[in-house]
């Protein structure tokens, strides 16, 4: 029993799969519950059970079938891919489910088929159960057939495609089992409710019976979806239902899924029969015969197999529709007639489409034959056009209709109108545009004035059908005025039309379209009242006329296409004088036409005011321009009056919506005013302003017209044609020109010189648009005439047409809307631009091409062919340009293409070439006749015939269009049937021509329909076409694409395919860039720009530095303004979401990183990752490109960005390891190599900055690297290897070693011996450890690979054992185990070999040591080799302090002991003991002194020179007062006083850098009790006095720090748990900033981000509740003054400013008073500035940044801002005066990092700051002032002998004269000569006795004592004390005064006090930044939760306060420290 329930203990989905039944219950339950407890649909969680549906719903248990089948019903319903299990699902579901015995399980079998189809897999539940119904068991297909029928009817035809069911029909309802037959008949009666009638084909072959009864079974009623796909759903649910009552579309894909009669076409269901090879072999004689009873035998024998091929197979049917029409054209028999119109009419219906080629010749002798009166032939033919016109269009066959409608008989033109009527009920509107509306119409309005009744009336409904298709108001313009009763009969029509063709309705956006048009004052609120209100009719059109603007098929007119003019209706005379009166005063209508002309000035300028107040809504042009034209008008006599008038027009037409209408009113009148030299220019004006309102063409048009068929002034006409030549350059030539060549040739004509020379002027410029055939239209000129326009043409031939300046058209569609309301719809759809061609007349050589003509050219004998053949060249030639109607001449000149005779082939082939050049454009008609001829003579054996081929088909490419070619597979059945010389020839001229043609011109499908040919030309015999495949690879993968192209290889043979993929990978690389998926741009990628290109970019731009905390705000304010643009953020961020994705990872709330093969699951979460960091998402999309390059391109970004913006890839490294994971698996090697090109770049970016590798991101790399150490090239091999000895330095070796030993498990022969050979080189490298933990097992899986079978990984397997023989010795033999006697003996040989080469011992000092964490750890020698660089210095600096001494050697070596004499020898024991001391921390108050520290050893730290920021701890020199060079950077140089207790140097402890690194690093972890344990390991190494090997991490400590803080302040945690860690981090900062020589190397980001930090936390007010927030409050305040108090001078101002420039504008209400702190803190800082060293500032970058910060924010800016408080402005104002005192004149010279210094406003206030300086300066040196101390006025006064060139710095000069004056105080004397010996030290070129020339010669000599006294002492601080032999009597110091005995017990005693933190120095300057012991800080961290020292405490609400300096003795303290020191001379002197 036990045994059976320990399935309980087992996860899930081993449940599921166990061999008990309840067991697999159990776990089937708990998959239901799990399943619905997931809330994210693609959580990893569901990957689990992928594998596993299957057996759920096949489980051999009834009941846990059942319960499986519940659970993979709930997975299906939730799990985002159960997609991916649809087809192993439901063959499972159809086998063992769909038929079960148990209704439950067949109910849940039927759930979850529809559940699949729900969720979009129908295409597979449909294949699955098809099958189903194949199988042998009636019950399966019954149950399948039942799950059809259900899918069908919830989800609809759409959804469940019917066509694949039909052929099922006649099969199933013939089934044996009766269940099946009914079933299978409710499945019909199904689809009848779906498809209607198309369903009857398919049963009219059953039997009678079962036919009745299904028709008996058939409902009708259009049947509606009750369930829609997962992606439908929202879209019906947000759909509301009164959207679909009022006439509204519903949305597509809801559309989609309904089901509708009218959508299915029967003949989409049908299969399609070839019919050809059926025809009769005699049928072509017969139809010839001359019997008509023959004829009529061949077609019933055509007739009886169409009737049997209602769809036919596309094919070559010319010759078949070439007799049928013959039939219709010429037989005399009518019966016959008849009959050939049926069956082509059945021919062009089985075709369809694809009967194209044929349409348009047939449906010109269709017209033509109309002429026919019975009734039974105009009906066939009826049938035949009607059944003809879907597959041709009204634009082809537009010529033909229009001659019919010119045909002298009544019969033709009635017939074709009515054939007009009928095929625009089946036309969409948008295919019936303007250019086709102004031709129809207008021939209709012709057969409207005919006699013949019945020709009227077919023309009255061929135009009511057209209104009712595009609506009255697209129409009307161009009908015009009828009369009453022709518009009556029009409007019947109109009314009766039905279109039958589904019209597609307008978008849902359009219903706010109006409301938007009024806001913006296009379209006035209400239509005026003179305009016609909409009809009924109208509004019911509306959604059918306009709606259709972007149909399938439609072309879109290009954008600079011009539309034409808007129109409006002319207003009566009474109602503009009613409007006029409303807008105008009586006055001015009055005065307007005044016979008195200065009333009617004053009433014309009284019109223009009056105007310019109204509102374009308010005021209709049309009644302004008829008001203003009122009698005399613009005809007006007096100029000042015509002035004024023209004036007031062009204001109406500049400000008001102007319509062709009321334009017209005005025209006619300013172009006479062109002629009048007063008025010329404004009505010029005029004239350009109507053309930009109402559009160029209709003003040019109108214009020129008027001026010469109405105009006799010359000076008029001349005038006109020069204001055309200037308004053509401004708007653009898209216009016809036949009009204007018209008029153009009546100026040519004219008397007036003036107009002729106007003229050809403009021709010229008008040439620029036409081009040089625009010299053809004026052949009938003289030929002087012709001259001086082809001269004119001349000079602008190398010349291109100016840009346009406006844009006709742009201002007319607003005002169409404006000026005519709602009464007139815009135009569907533009007219399509004028092509700029030869436009001459064309002939039409139709009649020409006669049937003895066509005889001739098919004679027997070659001599009369060719004749032929010259007679129509000779007619082409004297006939062009011509129509492209050629009556029967293509299927003859075809037959001459192949002629066998070569010389006619040729011949033939230069008449096309000449046919194309004489037709023009429109010979793309002929396409499909003439090109399968052209290839096939590609392949004729002569090349003179191919030659004239290729010539011949690139003619017709220039005339047609580069695409015709690519139609109808004329280009798949040439290569198929051609011969090599064919396919070669054909595929070269496809190189070479493909990639001329623009993509997307031609449906891809032509050319991948091909490709199969193309891969067997590959592979052909023939070099040539071998040769000539090759060249095609590319063109034709410039249109498919490689993804295509590679996809077709799955069908080839598997011989075939490497051949064909290399000839794909040759030609992939050549590829051009492909555009960016959702980019505006076409031609190139986005590029990327790295962080410098960024930053350089926005110091262009004046902005502002990037932050990186507004990273992520920038990024989504720019996604969400300008989506389409570049993204100009950095490529990578610099954030901490990394910790966070390490924590999704450890908590398995993403996907493991763990595949054998990417799935695209793991590519969506990387890119999800990659976004949610927020990477540049230019860089994301190429990233995931499809074409390789781009991934080169996203390597190349970020190598570059690399340099520039190294700790943003820290932020983010484990994303770019991940994504270069998946480009590992890609198969082009480029990218690899690329890739690791980069990476070893990465990581040895990260080696420099001592970067940790987490496990997290290793995990996720290095097992895919070590796949690639197995890869066939040895470049990557080698590139993998060099990674790996990188990846060591920072990772774990032994953790290394780990993935290595699980790389040997791979088959990969080559991966093995290469993962052995890389573990030989860790076991050599690093020895032993590198094997730990367990080195013996893993010894032992080596030496099993010593038997491998390749003898790579045998002889690798032997290097690396023997290399651990080397390191172990005997004992390996041991640890390998037991091994086979051949390979012991193969173990034996190799170690013998090695052996030679070198010893034992010397592998073993090779050996680097591993540090705890398994890094290795720096050799001790490397460490101490100092920097080159700073080494002179030190020396100089040594040797000016010690001139006799030699140089001190260095410190590691022993130095012998030096014999100490004088009165300096005291006890050595008992100095030994003081210097062993650890010294304490420094404490503000010392109320009681523990003098017992004396008694103690006390040991002194050499302090490390801040100098050497980067130097290793073993490197500090021994001398505490070695300080910085003069020469090094400014913030190295602050002065530090170091105390002078130093005797002794000991070596200080040594430092594990790696260990040191890792605990950095750890500081920063989420894992906050990690972070705690780190902070404290470096609090402790500080207190311990090893704070020096700091120095190169402090940058990464400060930072570290600052994160952890950020992360807390941000975090949700409980108070509870930040405030250990805020007390923790408070105390280390604290310990690291008082230890000396410890914060100078953090730069000024880093500062940045600690002080920004730690005031928001400050100023937050999260912390400040209870009394422990309180104490945290003020230590957080006492950090802020130790960080501004010990930071580098010149990165703590940086850093302050940056700040404050980045708080400014920023208010964020969750720390309202950080800025009130930041200012603290700057003027906490000021204060501090007066007391630095003058040369301690980096002045230029200080500068620099306060530069940014007047640039961004100037004087300006707070003037316009008065809400904003200056204060921030002002203190910098104080910081930039406070320097220029500090630095004098000379800071001018430090702007040398500002690019200029005019771009703000620091360069002014610098000048200002320095001449009010100046003037001070005067003041000072009055009498007056110079009153002060008698020995500072001594001193200062007589400084006048120094020169102007060696003048002391301000603030030196002050310093120096405050020293001297304290040297003249007893109690400050010593500290004052110290002072003064470290200003000379600091200053060496200043001459302190030229200063003190004024004082007297004692004070000048106690001076120079008191230096040397203070060098001796600072000497004999220097020198290291040992111990000696001498006795202490016989040491002899009767000889020294008691003076110098004080002195030198003085400076010991200030050295103690020093030990003992009571220093009495004033001065901040002075306080000595000695190492501390801060071990009392941590007992009161442990104890009172954190150190509160008051002196330091700051009050958030007050000021910033400095810590205060060590000033108050304890007298009782000092009496004893004096006791002990006598105690301590008089040992001595004993």
């Amino acid at each position: 029993m036990e045994d059976e329930n320990e399935y309980k203990k087992l996860p899930t989905d081993e449940k599921c799969v166990h061999k008990l039944w309840k067991a697999r219950v159990a776990g089937y339950e708990e998959a239901i519950k799990l399943f619905n407890q997931i809330d994210d649909e693609k959580s990893p969680e569901w990957n689990k059970y992928l594998g596993l549906i299957k057996k759920f719903v096949s489980d051999s248990n009834a009941v846990a079938q059942e319960k499986g089948m519940e659970a993979a019903l709930v997975f299906v319903e939730n799990c985002g891919h159960a997609g991916k299990t649809t087809g192993e699902v439901m063959s499972g579901i159809v086998a063992k489910c769909i038929a079960a015995p148990k209704t439950k399980t067949k109910d849940l079998a039927l759930q979850i088929t529809l559940m699949y189809v729900e969720i979009e897999k129908h295409e597979i539940v449909q294949e699955e159960l098809m099958k189903g119904m194949e199988q042998k068991n009636p019950k399966v297909v019954a149950a399948c057939i039942t799950t059809m029928n259900t899918a069908l009817k919830q989800f609809g035809n759409k959804v469940i495609t019917i066509k694949p069911m039909v052929k099922k029909i006649p099969v199933l309802l013939a089934d044996r089992d009766k269940g099946v037959r009914d079933e299978m008949k409710a499945l019909v009666v199904e689809m009848h409710r779906w498809i209607g009638g198309a369903i009857e084909p398919h049963i009219a072959t059953l039997q009678a019976v079962v036919q009745q009864e299904l028709r008996d079974s058939f409902t009708t009623g259009g049947a509606q979806p009750t369930r829609y796909l997962r992606s439908q759903q929202h879209r019906v649910r947000d759909t509301p239902a009164a959207d679909t009552g009022d006439g509204a579309v519903e949305d597509d894909d809801v559309d989609a899924a309904a089901g509708d009669t009218a959508d299915m076409d029967p003949f989409d269901l049908l299969d399609p029969v070839e019919i050809l090879s059926k025809l009769p072999k005699d049928f072509y004689d017969k139809l010839e015969a001359t019997k008509w009873q023959e004829r009529k035998e061949a077609l019933d024998a055509l007739d009886n197999i169409l009737k049997t091929a209602p769809r036919l197979e596309p094919g070559d049917y010319a010759d078949l529709v070439r007799a049928l029409k013959k039939v219709i054209s010429k037989d005399s028999n009518v019966m016959l007639v008849a009959l050939g119109g049926r069956l082509l009419a059945a021919v062009a219906s089985g075709l369809r489409n694809k009967f194209q080629p044929y349409a348009t010749a047939c449906v010109q002798a269709i017209l033509e034959k109309f002429k026919e009166k019975k009734t039974n032939v105009v009906t066939a033919l009826r049938e035949a056009i009607d059944a003809i016109y879907p597959a041709t269009n009204l634009e082809a066959i537009m010529e033909d209709m229009l001659a019919a409608f010119d045909n002298k008989n009544p019969s033709i033109k009635a017939e074709s109108a009515v054939f007009l009527a009928r095929s625009l009920t089946v036309t969409q509107p948008a295919a019936f545009n303007k250019k086709l509306i102004k031709a129809y119409v207008g021939g209709l309005l012709k057969l409207m004035e005919s006699a013949d009744p019945a020709v009227r009336e077919a023309a009255a409904e061929a135009l009511g059908t057209a209104t009712k298709l595009v609506g009255e108001k697209n129409i009307a313009p161009h009908i015009g005025k009828l009369e009453p009763l022709k518009e009556q009969k029009i409007k019947e029509f109109a009314d009766k039309a039905e279109i039958k063709v589904k019209v597609a309705g307008p978008k849902k956006e359009a219903k706010g379209k109006a409301p938007a048009a009024s806001a913006r004052g296009d379209q006035p609120a209400k239509p005026a009242a003179a305009l016609k209100p909409p009809t009924a009719t109208a509004t019911a059109r509306k959604h059918n006329t306009g709606a259709a603007k972007k149909p399938g098929g439609a072309k879109k007119a290009p954008a600079r296409a011009q539309p034409s003019p808007p129109r409006e209706m002319e207003l009566a005379q009474e109602e503009v004088d009613a409007r006029a009166e409303t807008l105008l005063s009586a006055d001015i209508v009055a005065g307007l036409g005044d016979g008195n002309w200065k009333t009617r000035l004053s009433a014309a300028q009284g019109f223009h005011s009056t105007v310019q107040g109204l509102t374009a809504e308010a005021g209709s042009a049309q009644v302004l321009f008829r008001t203003l034209n009122k009698k005399p008008g613009l005809k007006d006599t007096n100029v000042q009056v015509m002035k004024a008038r023209l004036e007031a027009c062009k204001y109406i037409t500049e400000n008001f919506p102007i319509s062709t209408t009321a334009a017209d009113f005005v025209l006619h009148d300013v172009v006479a005013k062109l002629g009048e030299t007063s008025c010329a220019s404004i009505a010029t004006d005029c004239l350009t302003s109507l053309a930009d309102a109402c559009g160029f063409e209709h003003v040019l048009n109108e214009g020129l017209s008027y001026a010469m068929d109405s105009q006799k002034n010359p000076k008029v006409q001349s005038e006109m044609f020069n204001w055309m030549s200037s308004a053509i350059k401004e708007f653009g030539c898209t216009m016809k020109i036949q009009s204007i060549v018209a008029h153009s040739k009546k100026a040519l004509s004219a008397t007036n010189p003036n107009v002729r020379t106007s003229t050809v002027n403009f021709l010229g410029i008008l040439s620029l648009y036409v081009g040089p055939s625009l010299i053809t239209h004026f052949d009938s000129e003289k030929p002087a005439t012709k001259q001086l326009i082809t001269l004119e043409m001349d000079k602008h031939a190398n010349s291109s047409p100016p840009t346009p300046t406006r844009q006709p058209g742009k201002v007319s569609k607003s005002a169409s809307k404006g000026s005519v309301g709602d009464d007139l719809d815009e135009p569907y759809e533009e007219e399509e631009p004028a092509v700029v061609e030869d436009s001459r007349p064309r002939t039409d050589i139709a009649p020409l091409i006669t049937d003895a003509l066509v005889a001739e050219i098919n004679d027997k004998n070659w001599k009369v062919r060719n004749e032929a053949l010259d007679k129509l060249k000779a007619i082409i030639t004297n006939s062009s340009p011509i129509k492209p109607t050629l009556g029967e001449l293509p299927p003859a000149l075809v037959a001459r293409l192949l002629d066998s005779n070569s010389k006619l082939a040729q011949s033939a082939l230069q008449i096309c070439e000449q046919l194309a050049i004489a037709i023009g454009p429109k010979c793309k008609t002929h396409v499909r006749t003439f090109f399968p001829a052209f290839f096939q003579a590609f392949g004729d054996n002569k090349q003179w015939i191919r030659t004239a081929a290729v010539a011949c088909v690139s003619a017709w490419c220039a005339t047609a269009g580069p695409h015709v070619p690519f139609d109808g597979e004329m280009l798949l059945d040439a290569l198929k049937a051609g011969s090599p010389v064919l396919r070669a020839s054909l595929l070269q001229w496809l190189a070479d021509h493909l990639p001329n043609v623009p993509p997307k011109s031609f449906p891809r499908e032509e050319l991948s329909s091909s490709l199969a040919t193309l891969y067997a030309c590959i592979e052909d015999r023939a070099a040539d076409v071998r040769k000539a495949a090759g060249d095609c690879v590319l063109p034709y993968m410039l249109h498919l694409g490689y993804d295509s192209m590679h996809k077709q290889l799955e069908k080839l043979k598997p011989a075939s395919k490497p051949v064909v993929q290399a000839a794909l990978d040759k030609a992939r690389p050549s590829l051009p860039v492909q555009p960016l998926p959702g980019k505006g741009k076409k031609d190139e990628p986005q590029g990327l720009k790295t962080a410098g290109a960024l930053k350089k970019d926005a110091d262009k731009k004046g902005a502002a530095p990037a932050k990186g905390k507004g990273l992520a705000k920038s990024a989504s304010a720019s996604s969400r303004g300008k989506k389409d643009d570049e993204d100009l953020t950095p490529l990578l961020p610099q954030n901490n979401a990394k910790n966070q994705r390490i924590i999704d990872d450890q908590k398995l709330k993403v996907l493991k990183w763990n595949f054998t093969v990417p799935r695209e699951e793991f590519f969506e979460l990387l890119k999800d990752q990659m976004a949610t960091a927020g990477l540049n998402k230019q860089l994301v999309a190429n990233m995931f490109h499809n074409d390789f390059r781009y991934h080169l391109k996203a390597i190349e970004s970020l190598s570059d960005d690399l340099h520039e913006n190294g700790p943003a890839l820290m932020c983010n490294l484990d994303l770019v390891l991940k994504w270069l994971t998946l480009r590992f698996f890609d198969t082009n090697p480029s990218v690899i190599l690329k890739g690791l090109e980069y990476l070893a770049t990465v990581f040895q970016f990260l080696s420099d900055n001592d970067y940790t590798m987490a496990e997290y991101e290793a995990n996720c790399f290095i097992p895919y690297l070590i796949l690639k150490v197995g890869d066939p090239k040895d470049t990557i091999r080698n590139s993998v290897k060099a990674l790996f000895k990188q990846i060591c330095v920072v990772y774990s070796v032994t953790k290394l070693f780990g993935y290595l030993m699980e790389g040997l498990k791979s088959k990969n022969a080559r991966q093995r011996a290469e993962c052995l050979e890389c573990i030989g080189s860790l076991i050599e490298t690093y020895g032993w450890t590198a094997m730990s933990p367990s080195g013996t097992v893993a010894l032992k899986e080596l030496a099993r690979h010593i038997g491998d079978r390749d003898n790579a990984v045998r002889s690798a397997a032997l290097n690396c054992v023997t290399c651990a023989y080397f390191l172990e010795g005997e004992k390996i033999y041991k640890m390998i185990g037991h091994i086979s006697d051949k390979d012991l003996s193969l173990l034996e040989e190799r170690i013998k070999r090695a052996s030679k080469n070198r010893s034992a011992e010397i592998r073993r000092s090779m050996v680097v040591p591993l540090s705890a964490t398994g890094r290795p750890i720096q050799q001790q020698a490397e460490e101490m080799e100092p920097p080159i660089a700073e080494e002179p210095p030190q020396q100089e600096e040594y040797e000016e302090e010690e001139e006799e001494e030699p140089a001190p050697p260095p410190p590691m070596r022993p130095v012998a002991p030096r014999v100490i004499t004088g009165p300096f020898g005291l006890d050595p024991e008992l100095i030994a003991k003081l210097d062993a001391a650890v010294p304490v921390v420094r404490r503000p108050e010392l109320p009681e002194h523990d003098l017992k520290f004396l008694d103690e050893p006390i040991p002194v730290r050499p302090n490390k020179p801040v100098s050497q920021p980067t130097a290793p701890a073993s490197m500090v020199l021994a001398s505490p007062h070695h300080t910085a060079p003069h020469h090094t950077a400014p913030h190295h140089t602050a002065p530090h006083h170091t105390a002078p207790h130093s005797l002794a140097t000991p070596q200080p402890p040594t430092v594990d850098d790696s260990l040191l690194a890792d605990t950095i690093h750890s500081i920063a972890s989420p894992d906050l009790n990690a972070a705690i344990r780190a902070m404290s390991l470096i609090s402790n190494a500080i207190t311990s006095g090893r704070g020096a090997a700091l120095g190169a991490h402090e940058q990464r400590l400060v930072a570290s720090v600052a994160t952890q803080i950020r992360r807390l302040r941000t975090s949700a945690r409980p108070p509870a748990q930040t405030l250990p860690a805020y007390k923790c981090i408070a105390g280390a900062l604290i310990a690291f900033y008082e230890s000396g020589g410890c914060g100078m190397n953090v730069d000024s980001t880093a500062l940045c981000s600690l002080l920004c930090e730690l005031l928001r936390l400050l100023g937050g007010g999260a912390v400040a509740t209870g009394p422990d927030g309180e104490r945290l409050v003020r230590i957080l305040n006492n950090v802020c003054v130790r960080v501004l108090e010990h930071s580098p001078r010149t990165q703590l101002l940086c850093a302050i400013v940056t700040l404050l420039h980045e708080s400014i504008g920023v208010t964020d209400p969750a720390y309202p008073r950080y800025q009130d702190l930041l200012l603290k803190c700057f003027w906490k800082t000021l204060k501090m500035i007066s007391t630095w060293d003058v040369n301690s500032i980096d002045y230029d970058a200080v500068l620099y940044k306060i530069h940014l910060f007047y640039k961004a924010y100037p004087n300006s800016y707070w003037k316009k801002n008065p809400d904003i408080s200056d204060t921030p402005y002002r203190t910098v104002k104080t910081l930039v005066h406070t320097l220029v005192k500090m630095k004098g004149g000379s800071i001018t010279s430090h702007l040398t990092q500002i690019p200029d210094v005019n771009e703000s406003d620091l360069y002014p206030y610098l000048l200002k700051v320095l001449k009010q300086l100046k003037l001070d300066e005067k003041k000072e040196n009055t009498p007056d002032a110079l009153n002060g101390a008698s020995l500072l006025q001594s001193m200062t006064g007589n400084s006048a002998p120094l020169s102007a060139t060696s003048r002391l710095p301000r603030a030196v000069h002050e310093e120096l004269a405050l020293i001297l004056k304290r040297i003249g105080s007893k109690e400050h004397n010593r500290e004052a000569l110290a002072h003064l010996y470290d200003l000379r030290e600091r200053h060496p070129e200043v001459d302190i006795w030229t200063f003190m020339q004024g004082s007297s010669f004692y004070f000048r000599n106690y001076v120079e004592r008191g230096l040397r006294e203070v060098a001796d002492q600072r000497k004999m601080n220097s020198m290291p004390m040992y111990k000696h032999d001498y006795k202490s009597e016989n040491i002899d110091i009767s000889n020294e005064t008691e003076e110098k005995s004080h002195l030198v017990f003085m400076e010991r005693l200030r050295a103690l006090q020093a030990k003992a933190g009571m220093k009495t120095e004033s001065a901040p300057t002075s306080q000595p930044r000695t190492p501390v012991d801060n071990r009392g800080l941590q007992d009161s961290l442990i104890e009172h939760g954190l150190p509160t020292p008051r002196a330091h405490s700051i009050d958030p609400q007050l000021e910033l306060h400095s810590t205060q300096p060590m000033s108050h003795k304890n007298e009782a303290a000092v009496d004893a420290l004096r006791l002990k020191l006598q105690q301590i001379k008089s040992s001595s002197k004993r």
